[in-house]
């Protein structure tokens, strides 16, 4: 019996076999490459629903793979039974010890891709990394910072802790500018100046409504934080509209002399937290 099943495996993987194996991965590998291109560039065409076009690419990409391993197992190899008890008794303990790491991470990125937590485009917090998804594949999530650096996360480390998803999947998102001024500035006024800062934003989507919000706070001595919140009109551009309001709100505020400087000596200049 030992000898007959030997025969199996070595009949399972000649060479006829293998190259035909690499044909389907090849194909496979050349099928999910060709999508991803094609996607993308639907996505460039139509930049109004880039999230969405790009978010059905892990869903696709599974697609193909699961049917290549199809292909595989039941077309090429087609092993007979005792042949699949033999290997899953002899190796089934070893490979799962071995690979126990990247068998978790491969069934949470199969979650993930059925029950998203994100979409390839949004903005999120994940653990202490922020930044744009720019990749979900079945072991590790690829997040691109505002530094242009690809922080790659286990799949397994994502589920396990709390995801802050800033847009969920649309193409507007809530940004929140902070700056802080002395206690006694006018606050009518300087909110004022703060929602015309944020109105005439050329990234500001306009749509949205504008909120302008103040709360007392203390560093050494008693301030005013206000905070700009509005939407951005792309994700990508979430820092440039925090930049430019904030720049176009202390260019007024300078104008009509309500710079802590100006406005009182000792105090600490507008800062953005």
């Amino acid at each position: 019996m030992q000898t007959n099943l030997l025969n199996e495996l070595v009949e399972l993987f000649s060479a006829a076999h293998l190259i035909k194996i690499a044909l389907v991965l090849a194909a496979a590998w050349g099928a999910a490459r060709v999508l991803r291109l094609l996607l993308e560039r639907l996505a460039q065409k139509f930049n109004r629903y880039r999230l969405q076009i790009t978010g059905v690419f892990p869903v696709l990409r599974l697609a193909i793979w699961t049917g290549a391993v199809a292909v595989i197992l039941f077309v090429i190899l087609h092993p007979s039974k005792n042949v699949v008890l033999a290997v899953l008794a002899s190796s089934g303990i070893a490979v799962g010890l071995a690979a126990q790491d990247l068998i978790r991470n491969v069934l949470a990125g199969i979650g993930m891709t059925f029950k998203p937590l994100f979409r390839v485009g949004d903005m999120v917090q994940i653990g202490e990394h922020y930044g744009e998804v720019a990749e979900v594949d079945l072991i590790v999530t690829n997040l691109r910072t505002f530094e242009d650096n690809v922080v790659a996360i286990p799949n397994a480390e994502v589920i396990k802790q709390p995801v802050s998803n800033a847009n969920r999947g649309a193409l507007v998102e809530m940004v929140v500018v902070e700056f802080v001024l002395p206690a006694g500035v006018p606050v009518q006024r300087v909110k004022s100046l703060a929602w015309r800062a944020a109105v005439s934003s050329p990234y500001t989507f306009l749509k949205k409504p504008i909120e302008v919000l103040v709360e007392d706070h203390f560093d050494y001595t008693f301030l005013s934080r206000f905070k700009v919140k509005a939407y951005v009109l792309d994700i990508r551009f979430e820092r440039l509209m925090a930049s430019d309001i904030t720049e176009r709100l202390k260019t007024l505020l300078h104008k009509e002399r309500l710079l802590p400087g100006e406005y009182l000596r000792g105090t600490t200049l507008p800062q953005q937290s």
